[in-house]
């Protein structure tokens, strides 16, 4: 009895009847040439047993990954990395002499990126709710004429007044032609890498929040399947330890275990605990401590999934832009005792994250988040500036709402204070101190791919100033500059960062020799 088999025809969609061993033969026409090819492409794993890494043309070279991880700009190039830009009034018209000398230097830039803190909003056309830090459409133009193509947008303010005025100063950024990464529709678009077209070169982005002890944002999630996903930012998720003697963590892993003997006493009990809980932490009743040393110390670990997919976009962006920059928003502290906001110490999770992705793929990192200085390392090669306060400072636009007034326990309707009373009296509003007028800005220089010199510009945000001009990116000259220099040096000491004082200027010079490799690769 003949045998037979279906054979598929290719072209058409179509199946066919045909005798086996007919079926056999055309197969083996058809397919021959096919794996003959396959098996002589360069770099294929077609035709042996060795694993693949993940999918790819058969037909296609392997990725160079030191050539992608390259900087990629040949020549002079020139990148400014700013702090936050708490920008609520126009301020790059201003033709005082100090504000101008400022934006030249970033005009004049090849690019410059920083974190787009305030929200914005055409408020004439707007019907969403805004707040006091929230300025005019006119602001986007001013953060264009400032020279920025690009910014990141994660951080704790993007959903101030909810989504929709993440959305509302995406709008207006976009219509200023400025690039922004960090928020998105979904968390796809939050977390991915976003690009800039410059005349040098494509410049790209990734922009994400960490969230530990003061978390609170709207957190991107991704769409799938039906679920369109949720609109928010990129968020770097952290699991906060409060740090405690061992002994004291002894005694209160007593307390709780204690209390578990009598969980068999109800009807649906809580899980037992695990035997396998480290004997170093515990998790308290929903509160983490970790044993250490440290009188009220606190201590951070990535969340892995997120720490893995954010350097996964760095890897990525850097893969198909010739210059890539990392820039977070993190209020995290390594204290208790130190001031939320007003930490000049980087915690050790960020120092770690840091050097994380310049091993990806990153350029430089920028750590925005706490509104003081903190330290500068040159990590293979690459500036990593922890933390550079805000470039542009208006906290918001003296018109609080409602509820600010009565967080403070007043009447808005029977009291003196006005708006701008309420936003910098230092009892109401600690961040009100000089200390938070003091910033600076790198430019970072290169030639042919190579660190040459960072160049850091102190700023003196006027601090003594009427209300209506602090906050301004004005150059800080004589014993202001010197001030914030030596500060600067001192906090970059522990990262073996030597920055010498020129003029009004401080200066770290870079031998392009020395650079190492980012380790990824």
């Amino acid at each position: 009895m003949a045998r037979f088999s279906l054979l598929a025809g290719f072209s058409s969609g179509q199946l066919w009847l045909v005798p086996a061993s007919i079926a056999a033969l055309a197969t083996g026409l058809w397919l021959a040439p096919t794996l003959a090819s396959a098996q002589t492409v360069p770099g294929s794993d077609v035709g042996n047993n060795a694993p693949r890494n993940g999918p790819g043309p058969l037909n296609s070279q392997p990725l160079d990954k030191e050539k992608a991880m390259a900087m990629k700009v040949p020549g002079s190039f020139t990148f400014v990395a700013a702090g936050d830009l708490i920008d609520l009034h126009p301020v790059a018209k201003r033709i005082d002499p100090d504000i101008q000398a400022t934006l030249k230097i970033i005009r004049d830039a090849d690019a410059a990126a920083g974190n787009m803190e305030a929200n914005i909003a055409d408020r004439h056309h707007y019907a969403g709710s805004v707040s006091d830090h929230t300025g005019d459409s006119v602001v986007a133009e001013d953060v264009k004429s400032m020279g920025f193509d690009i910014v990141t947008r994660a951080n704790n303010h993007a959903t101030d007044e909810g989504v929709a005025i993440m959305m509302e100063t995406a709008r207006n950024l976009e219509a200023q032609g400025i690039v922004y990464a960090g928020t998105g529709r979904n968390l796809g678009e939050a977390r991915a890498a976003q690009f800039v077209e410059l005349p040098k070169g494509r410049v790209g982005l990734v922009g994400m929040l960490s969230q530990g002890i003061n978390g609170g944002s709207e957190a991107a999630t991704y769409a799938f399947s039906g679920d369109p996903g949720r609109p928010g930012v990129n968020i770097l998720h952290l699991t906060t330890f409060h740090v405690l003697p061992q002994e004291q963590i002894d005694e209160l892993r007593k307390m709780r275990d204690e209390a578990y003997t009598h969980r068999t006493e109800f009807s649906n009990p809580v899980e037992p605990l695990s035997a396998k809980e480290s004997k170093t932490t515990l998790n308290f009743w929903g509160t983490m401590y970790k044993a250490g040393t440290a009188p009220g110390g606190l201590s951070y670990t990535m969340n892995a999934e997120d720490e893995r997919e954010i350097l996964r976009s760095i890897r990525n962006g850097k893969e198909l832009s010739d210059y890539m920059i990392a820039i977070i928003h993190s209020h995290e502290d390594n204290s208790l005792l130190q001031t939320l906001f007003l930490s000049e110490n980087t915690p050790e999770f960020l120092v770690k994250f840091a050097h994380e992705t310049i091993d990806n793929g990153a350029d430089v990192f920028i750590g925005t988040g706490p509104h003081v200085l903190r330290g500068v390392e040159i990590y293979h090669g690459k500036p990593i500036f922890y933390g550079l306060s805000s470039l542009v400072n208006y906290w918001s636009t003296g018109n609080p709402p409602l509820s600010a007034y009565l967080g403070h326990h007043l009447n808005p309707f029977d009291t003196e204070y006005t708006g701008t009373d309420l936003d910098y009296d230092g009892a109401a509003f600690r961040l009100a101190i000089p200390i938070d007028f003091d910033s600076v800005f790198g430019e970072c220089k290169y030639q042919d791919g190579k660190l040459t010199e960072v160049i850091l510009h102190p700023i003196d945000q006027g601090y003594d100033l009427p209300q209506a001009d602090r906050g301004t990116p004005r150059a800080a000259h004589g014993a202001a500059a010197q001030r914030i220099l030596q500060h600067l040096q001192d906090l970059s000491k522990p990262f073996g960062t030597t920055i010498a004082i020129v003029g009004e200027t401080g200066v770290i010079r870079v031998d392009p020799g020395q650079a190492g490799k980012p380790t990824k690769y």
